[in-house]
């Protein structure tokens, strides 16, 4: 039986060639019910689409061809997995092929490739001249990206810096006290391995003694054991993970010497051998971002430099800080249930085997932490405290110690931060009291699948005459959870466009003032009181009852029963701290998450603080847990484990980018980020009891005690009488 043709389904449906077409491409602008005739005779018929034909008639594949030398070697294996999964999310697929660095093999695979009709190639070669590239394949030089090994005459090259490698290994090993040192690397022909193997040994210069050994892919386990012929080395340099582990392996087998300490150039991500030091490459973001690179060159976006050295992560000094002399101290550290908590706490055991310091976590509910910092007999006898970022202003003087020139690498990491995050989650008055624990920001998460899907969007487009789109403004918002409400929007799992939270004050203060800061309004007036502008906060109140009105009610207290009912598929939006989302992303729902930023595009800042209080008298290990989870390893394993990181560096980490990708939008809606803590001339607020009021108000015209206008002027009365309390110079 032949395969039904588009003539075909045209017929059953009774409507054009043209717009079946329209309908089994995705494209044009088709009605409802003739989506729904083409696709119901589509599937009368047996009628499946031919990708494979459909990508071949628009003359590309839309497919990259990988070559590596192997992909059973680390930094090759992460590469891969990063250029691979950018390049699908990008809609393309990726053809892997190894050489095994034979050259040979190489120039087979460049003929299969010529068959094959690829988009663009990433290639980590191992022939000498670039050349037989461009004569064997009819592709545009541009879309050929050579990685690491620099070839001659190619026209694009993308590594890390091999040459800085070298250097910064070399400047570490001569504050040791090292005086035989082996060197372990690939062909030498190779330029990443000759720049730095030749920097390395330059730095060394005479110093010390250096044995340097090159290796082929193939001849690695065997040469490795001739570093066993003479006497043992203090430590091995090796430039490559693989290497490392071949070298351990070699030792076992080969030789009664004890075994050197070792060295690697790895990759950052498989670094838990703590019998290693590593130099780390980030192989993962590296495969990322040379196939963003190559997709924008691609279409023509912009165009990749003729050489672009992508930064080193550098040597993993992770515990160089902790002070062996501390071991058996105890640290009293109080915070609040959280995601965050729940990740630190399950991996708080590996703290105590590396320090002997012993963490007791006292985990109290967001009211009694607030009960307690109120008063300084109830702080008093704990180390560091995780209080919300809202309240740092208003108490932070009162109970921590200043952090500035305590520890070098405190300010090494104070230093680091953005503009925003010492603004709003470190410093008062210029100094620093704290350091960022979990901080957020509110943004909008979306089933994406509702949103793309073309029936659903031509449905909306009938109703509103707009696209479906994430929402810009709370209108928009508002438009949205009645289309999803109503009866032409018809799903078994949906049954709100979002849920609000109804069981605390502040939570329903948070969902009216980011409405109000959309609307432009301010919670300081010009006379310098805390004072909302009626016209505006009567606009912001409308809305918010609207979107009452047309959503899931849930009377509890915190974001999680939003974020639980929108996990469990239940609403098709929600608002809500990126730091309460995680558990969304290993729910049901997870691959089909968007994110954007919160309608209005002024979104309130979030999430905590820590910071050693002044009568701790653990200062000293406090300092190094606090060092500790701001390490890149630690706050990588929080993140995994759901919780939330301020250490940048954790989005360069590509399975977490994959799992959280809004972790990497949280940066741009920080910027546009607004929590009103100080006034413009410093004086600091009481935050907490500035939204418990508008809070409360809200609540009396939600449940029908006044009306609007009434709830807005009681509400401005109520701050206006309280300022005393809620402003401290």
């Amino acid at each position: 039986m032949s395969k039904p043709t588009f003539k075909d389904i045209a017929r059953v449906a009774g409507v054009s060639h043209g717009t079946v077409s329209n309908v089994l491409n995705g494209k044009g602008n088709v009605s409802v019910k003739k989506i729904q005739m083409v696709e119901a005779a589509a599937k009368k018929l047996g009628y499946k689409i031919n990708y494979t034909a459909k990508t071949l008639r628009s003359g590309s594949t839309n497919a990259v061809a990988i070559i590596l030398p192997s992909i059973k070697l680390e930094e090759y294996a992460l590469m891969y997995e990063g250029l691979d999964k950018t390049l699908t999310k990008l809609g393309y697929r990726t053809h892997l092929y190894s050489t095994y660095d034979l050259q040979h093999n190489e120039n087979l695979i460049l003929k299969e490739i010529a068959a094959e009709r690829m988009t663009g190639v990433v290639t980590v070669s191992c022939l000498d001249d670039a050349t037989s590239y461009y004569q064997e394949l009819d592709i545009v030089k541009e879309h050929i990206v050579f990685v690491n090994r620099r070839v001659a005459h190619a026209e694009k090259f993308i590594g890390f810096d091999f040459d800085l490698a070298g250097k910064e290994i070399s400047d570490y090993l001569k504050t040791k006290e090292y005086h035989s040192i082996g060197i372990f690397s690939d062909q030498i022909r190779f330029s990443n391995e000759k720049q730095f193997v030749d920097r390395l040994k330059e730095g060394l210069c005479e110093q010390k003694q250096v044995k340097i050994i090159h290796s082929t892919l193939n001849q690695t386990y065997s040469k490795v054991f001739d570093f066993f012929q003479e006497r043992p080395f203090d430590i091995i340099v090796t430039t490559s993970l693989s290497k490392g582990n071949i070298l351990k392996k070699a030792y076992l087998w080969g030789s009664t010497q004890k075994m050197p300490k070792i060295l690697c150039l790895a990759p950052t991500q498989l670094n838990f051998d703590e019998s290693i030091e590593f130099y780390q490459l980030n192989f993962h973001f590296f495969g990322s971002k040379i196939a963003e690179l190559l997709i924008n060159q691609v279409n023509g976006k912009e165009d990749i430099n003729p050489t672009s050295l992508f930064k080193n992560n550098g040597l993993n000094k992770f515990g160089d800080y902790l002070d062996r002399e501390l071991y058996k101290s105890t640290l009293n550290f109080l915070t609040i249930p959280s995601p965050t908590t729940d990740a630190m706490s399950k991996i708080i055991p590996y703290f105590k085997k590396k320090t002997g310091i012993e963490i007791k976590l006292t985990i109290k509910p967001y009211e009694e932490i607030y009960k307690t910092l109120s008063d300084p007999e109830k702080y008093n006898h704990y180390d560091i405290i995780r209080m919300d970022m809202a309240w740092l202003s208003w108490f932070g003087k009162d109970v921590f110690s200043p952090l500035n020139g305590i520890d070098q690498n405190f300010d090494q990491i104070l230093n680091g931060y953005p503009t925003y995050i010492k603004r709003n989650y470190s410093e008062i008055d210029k100094v620093a009291y704290a350091l960022p624990f979990d901080s957020s920001v509110q943004m909008l998460f979306y089933r994406k699948d509702l949103f793309e899907d073309q029936k659903i969007k031509r449905i909306y487009f009938e109703k509103y005459k707009r696209d479906l789109l994430p929402p810009k403004d709370f209108s928009a918002f508002n438009e949205m959870l009645s289309f999803y409400t109503s009866s032409y929007f018809e799903n078994t799992s949906i049954k709100y466009g979002t849920s609000v939270i109804l069981g605390r004050s502040e939570i329903m203060a948070a969902e009216f003032l980011t409405r109000y800061y959309a609307e432009k309004g301010t919670l300081i007036n010009k006379q310098g009181q805390i004072c909302l502008d009626p016209t505006i906060a009567k606009r912001a109140l409308q809305n918010y009852i609207e979107t009452v009105n047309l959503s899931q009610k849930l009377d509890t207290n915190w974001w999680g029963e939003a974020v639980t009912s929108f996990a469990n598929g239940e609403t098709a939006m929600t608002i809500g701290f990126a730091n309460h989302v995680s558990r969304i992303a290993h729910s049901d729902i997870g691959s089909l998450i968007g994110y954007a930023a919160v309608p209005g595009n002024k979104p309130l800042l979030g999430g905590g603080v820590v910071g050693i209080t002044k009568q701790s008298k653990n200062k000293r290990a406090a300092i190094n847990f606090l060092n500790w989870i701001n390490e890149i390893e630690t706050a990588e394993q929080i993140t995994l484990l759901g919780g939330t990181s301020s250490n940048q560096m954790v989005y360069e980490n590509q399975t977490i980018r994959m799992l959280y990708p809004w972790l990497e939008g949280m940066n741009e809606a920080n910027d546009d980020g607004i929590r009103d803590t100080k006034d413009k001339t410093g004086r600091r607020l009481n935050t907490r009891s500035i939204e418990q009021i508008i809070g409360k108000a809200i609540h009396e015209v939600l449940v029908g005690n006044v009306d609007i206008d009434k709830g807005i002027q009681q509400l401005n009365r109520q701050l206006l009488d309280a300022q005393g309390t809620l402003i401290k110079v």
